[in-house]
């Protein structure tokens, strides 16, 4: 029975009465109190608020006409304390009060009732506006906690990748000049043993490449070096290193421009590097002696097509929205033919949202896949500044 009766009066919640007139004051406790409510109540706005600033209370109904200290300067007082920032509060007003209304809206009430009080209705609207911003408080710390744990993982991913890439570098290098001093001094077995060694702290480093790429897409515009670059440029080396991999894929490379005079504006680093990621995707899974084609157009609204092609075994719908995700693979197997993190689409579609722009597929099993990167005509930074 003891343990009965703690968790009913657990499960009892807190209203806060303010109200000048001690009738109306009495009769809204005692509505509140019929539907498990413990009622607190106040004669006036200064005593409102000392008790939201020193107690907490899942509920306020406050008075809008109220001497020393109106209802709009609680309201105010209360969305300007920690404590009661959250609070669920319904304003009562005199009937057809448009303005004060509004007003209570703009400064932050929940709801309103009207006077004279429709006492059978008043007590459910009471629990309603309570349980909604029950819901809302819960939606809003979950926002909070989703925001936070993102720019935790960008800046984990940030510092891992600087803490593992410096010293890999010196790895690469050192094992590299290594293998070139003891190329005649050991026996084959020896040298590609050195070899394997050297190529996996390449595959590593790229790997470490991909996710701190990854995170400086996401981290936003304060990262960004914004100009007006040549997309002739941009596409010319997007294409360094990987001619000589399609040559050894037996793949042929073609590029098409409508405009050699057309420029885009953003960060050619970054746009080069998303470049990159769907050319290198299109060469992996083209077959031999396929062809993958690069197509840039301008559009007449001053935007940007850049778009990949490629004759491979395609994607169905539900396929490429889990290729999207970091990390995801269309063969996750470990005998999959193709190596990687699977980070390639989701870069690439970071950078181009980054830029206020969209990567947009067409795409079905057998028929291969088009990926286009499609740019505006200026970035969101530069559209901010232009604005202002």
């Amino acid at each position: 029975m003891t343990a009965l009766l703690a968790q009913a009066a657990a499960a009892r919640k807190r209203a806060l009465v303010v109200d000048d007139d001690p009738i109306l004051r009495e009769v809204m406790a005692e509505q509140l109190e019929a539907v498990g409510f413990d009622v607190v109540q106040a004669e006036n706005g200064v005593t409102g608020r000392e008790l939201t600033g020193r107690e907490d209370f899942d509920l306020a109904i406050i008075d809008i006409s109220m001497p020393k200290l109106n209802g709009f300067d609680l309201l105010r007082h209360i969305r300007q304390h920690p404590r009661s920032v959250d609070l669920p509060v319904i304003v009562a007003t005199g009937f057809n009060d448009r303005a004060s209304v509004e007003k209570a809206y703009e400064l932050g009430a929940s709801s309103f009732v009207t006077k004279p009080m429709n006492w059978p209705q008043f007590a459910h609207h009471a629990l309603f506006v309570m349980r909604n911003g029950e819901i809302e408080r819960a939606l809003r710390h979950a926002q909070l906690e989703a925001v936070t744990a993102s720019k935790m993982k960008n800046g984990l991913f940030h510092v891992l990748t600087h803490e593992l890439k410096t010293p890999l570098t010196a790895l690469i290098g050192l094992t590299g000049v290594l293998s070139e001093a003891l190329r005649a001094r050991v026996d084959p077995a020896q040298a590609e043993q050195l070899e394997h060694v050297v190529g996996a702290a390449q595959r590593l480093n790229a790997i470490i490449s991909d996710i701190l790429l990854l995170s400086k897409a996401l981290s936003g515009p304060s990262h960004q070096q914004i100009v007006s670059s040549p997309v002739r440029d941009i596409v010319d080396d997007s294409l360094v290193g990987l001619k000589a991999k399609a040559r050894e894929r037996d793949v042929n490379l073609v590029s098409r421009q409508s405009d050699e005079n057309l420029r885009v504006t953003g960060d050619p680093r970054l746009l080069r590097q998303a470049l990159h990621k769907l050319i290198d995707n299109a060469i992996k899974f083209s077959p031999k002696g396929g062809t993958v084609e690069i197509r840039v157009h301008g559009k007449d609204d001053g935007s940007t097509v850049i778009s990949v092609r490629d004759h491979g075994p395609g994607l169905s719908a539900a396929k490429l929205r889990d290729c999207m995700l970091p990390f995801i693979q269309d063969d996750m197997s470990y005998g999959r033919p193709v190596e990687g993190l699977g980070l390639g689409l989701p870069i690439a579609k970071s950078i181009a949202e980054a830029h206020g722009g969209e990567l947009l597929f067409q795409t079905a099993p057998g028929k291969g896949m088009l990926v286009a990167l499609w740019l505006p005509l200026q970035s969101p930074e530069e559209q901010s500044k232009a604005r202002a």
